[in-house]
């Protein structure tokens, strides 16, 4: 009987990992929404926000509650400005705001530990200074016609963060 007991007991033990990996998948799956309805439903589990193309003119303030939110994804709306509630989500390491109308970003976003920023197609064109604060890594400014000093202002402010961009403009402004 012990020759059957070593693979009894390794079919056990194989069986109990598939069981917790699975249900480690679930879990982590659970932390990702695509709908604020869905993630106001257990918003102290909402680690990944996406909402893109959902005709936002603005930040819905219940997303300033997701205390745990560690990226948010509001690409492909019309939002117009950024609040300085924004500074609420503590735990904020990615935003995306690209193809948005975004022409500032508020000096209150300096306090997040933001370590990357997509902000391509967007009609910025300066940043507070305040924002070198930031730990960023990424950068992302493509799509955005600035000046040349308008860039170099901007790099200024990142040293260490990888910045993509376009080729500055002879715009006159």
């Amino acid at each position: 009987m012990r020759s059957n007991a070593f693979p009894i007991n390794r079919l056990l033990l194989i069986t109990i990992c598939l069981l917790a990996l699975s249900a480690s998948n679930a879990f982590s799956q659970q932390r990702e929404f695509h709908s604020l309805e869905e993630a106001l439903l257990t918003p102290d589990s909402v680690e990944v926000l996406i909402l893109k193309k959902q005709h936002l003119t603005a930040i819905p303030s219940e997303i300033y509650t997701l205390k745990r939110l560690k990226k948010l994804s509001l690409s492909k709306n019309n939002i117009t400005q950024i609040s300085d509630s924004i500074s609420l989500l503590s735990h904020l390491h990615h935003l995306d705001l690209s193809s948005n109308r975004i022409s500032t970003l508020p000096a209150a976003m300096s306090s997040l530990p933001l370590d990357t920023l997509i902000l391509w197609d967007n009609p910025l064109y300066v940043m507070d200074t305040a924002l070198a604060a930031l730990p960023l890594r990424y950068l992302d400014l493509r799509a955005i016609t600035m000046t040349s000093a308008e860039q170099k202002a901007i790099l200024s402010l990142f040293p260490k963060a990888r910045i993509r961009r376009n080729q500055p403009c002879n715009c006159g402004r």
